[in-house]
């Protein structure tokens, strides 16, 4: 009875320290987020690049040399893609004053339906509706200042980025030869081999998961774009980036980059004839992107239960905003491979797995 005791208390004090470290580690990557984001995005972008930078230090290049090639490529496709979203914006913004015709005469029609259905009078819902514009504009007004600092944030982030993959790419052995010299440390020498096993299984993973994630955003760009100009979208090259670039978010990006679409048509078109094609289209690609394209390009790398997808989504949302949504994914996916190597861990990892 006593042994029973001791291993029950021995279990609980075991599980408030897991959750302990749980809550402290959280807490730190909210509140260090500023300088936590930059370093994990510029390790997730290292590892997808360290098999080319190979390719190229096999042909001779010196390592130096080939990452800074490695992440220039990297860095001119997204000032490329980011330039032409900005450009076709431009190109959305000249139709604005028909996007804003086909905004009253909806509202209008919105009046005349509440007036008709609730007798609410037309005047006042006027009055409602310029209230709550005038108090959307003071608003924006307020946050242009702070716009432009994130702007300029974004922009020094983006050379941080670029600087640590850089450093990463170069120092990437050293770093693998700190991580295996604490497994000699803390395991012994007996769990080198296993620890090299998982040192190159967790850049796999990242490496195959974000390039595969990539290679299916080019693709459903194409798709999205060919699809919108075929139907008679205009800014389709807009909107299919845009859908393609959104569905990096799993499960919501899908639904969301389609549906803004659908309100984009129903706004400016006066049949709904476009917006239902458009429904159909999305719906279709969705269905042929969940269960061909992306099982089949990203390998099923990340092999996690839809349950713990979607909790690292809202988990990473609370903590990182928009780039944990993002990066939680592939980070969910590596700890598997962790807890799929320590045998204290194996029941965490089956827990969270998808098999």
């Amino acid at each position: 009875m006593k042994t029973m005791k001791t291993r029950n208390w021995s279990g609980l004090r075991n599980l408030n320290q897991l959750l302990l470290l749980l809550v402290l580690v959280f807490v730190i990557m909210y509140y260090g987020r500023d300088f936590l984001i930059p370093v994990a995005i510029s390790g997730l972008i290292t590892m997808m690049l360290v098999p080319v930078s190979r390719l190229l230090e096999r042909q001779g290049v010196p390592r130096g040399i080939a990452a800074a090639i490695c992440v220039l490529i990297t860095l001119m496709v997204v000032l490329g893609v980011t330039y032409v979203l900005i450009t076709e914006v431009i190109q959305l913004s000249k139709g604005a004053a028909k996007i804003g015709e086909r905004l009253n005469v909806l509202l209008e029609s919105t009046y005349n339906f509440i007036l008709t259905h609730f007798q609410f009078p037309i005047d006042k819902q006027r009055a409602y509706f310029q209230k709550q514009i005038a108090g959307l504009s003071e608003s924006s007004a307020k946050h242009v200042g702070s716009l432009f600092i994130s702007v300029l944030g974004g922009l020094a982030n983006l050379l941080i980025i670029t600087t640590y993959t850089i450093l990463f790419l170069i120092y990437r052995t050293r770093i693998k030869r700190f991580v295996l010299m604490l497994v000699i440390r803390y395991g012994g020498r007996e769990d080198l081999d296993e620890a090299k096993e998982v040192v190159e299984k967790i850049t796999g993973v990242a490496s195959s998961y974000l390039s595969g994630v990539f290679l299916v955003v080019l693709i459903l760009s194409v798709v999205y774009t060919l699809g919108l100009m075929i139907i008679g979208v205009e800014n389709a090259l807009f909107f299919g980036l845009m859908a393609a670039l959104i569905n990096v978010i799993p499960y919501i990006g899908s639904v969301g980059g389609g549906l803004i679409v659908v309100l984009y048509t129903l706004i400016t078109r006066d049949t709904l004839a476009v917006p239902i094609v458009v429904t159909l289209f999305f719906t279709v690609i969705q269905q042929i992107d969940s269960y061909f394209l992306t099982p089949k390009i990203t390998g099923g790398m990340v092999q996690l239960s839809p349950l713990f997808t979607i909790m690292a989504l809202l988990l990473g949302g609370m903590v990182w905003g928009l780039a944990g949504m993002i990066m939680f994914i592939p980070f969910i996916g590596v700890l598997k491979v962790i807890f799929d190597h320590v045998e204290e861990l194996k029941p965490y990892g089956f827990l969270i797995g998808e098999k």
